[in-house]
């Protein structure tokens, strides 16, 4: 029997659990990718958490008042943004062929063009409007952490988690 379909393509559970997975770890390269870049330049190691952190507490989140609030909000906030950002990446892959998703290469270039596309979203039209403070850091900076240390993983982690053909299944052509 000859199936155009691989196993678990469609089926939104394989899809939610893999997301998830994929979303923490890229979501936490990126969180030691930024917290690298900030004791670089000079920041402190928090500067990443307050930054996420801020969306729920505006300025209040660069203030040392409640530091322990501030790291659980900036995790909370960091984590779900980036498993949220994974899941649209995982529904849009189910969309291309089995050959194009399982090609680590290409999958890295889809991750990183998609995690240029979230900066886009979030910094130059979420930010801007709303969080001013986000653009006192570099801008080109922010991209390349996250295409480098957010998109480049999330994709090589989703050809990586694609599961196999079965017996006698053939890929889509």
């Amino acid at each position: 029997m000859h199936r155009t379909t691989q196993r678990g393509e469609g089926v939104v559970g394989r899809i939610e659990f893999d997301t998830v997975v994929a979303g923490i770890l890229a979501g936490a390269v990126m969180a030691l990718v930024e917290t690298v870049a900030s004791v670089i330049a000079g920041e402190g190691a928090l500067l990443p958490l307050q930054s996420a952190a801020s969306v729920v507490l505006h300025r209040n989140a660069f203030s040392s008042d409640n530091l322990f609030l501030v790291v659980l909000v900036g995790i909370v906030i960091h984590f779900s943004i980036a498993m949220m950002y994974a899941f649209a990446f995982g529904v849009f892959n189910t969309q291309l062929r089995w050959l194009t998703r399982i090609r680590g290469p290409r999958e890295a270039i889809f991750g990183m063009a998609f995690a240029s596309l979230i900066w886009l979203l979030d910094f130059q039209l979420i930010a801007r409007n709303f969080y001013p403070w986000m653009f006192e850091h570099s801008q080109v900076v922010q991209w390349l952490i996250h295409a480098v240390g957010f998109g480049l993983p999330l994709g090589l982690l989703f050809a990586q988690r694609e599961p196999p053909l079965r017996v006698g299944e053939r890929p889509e052509r």
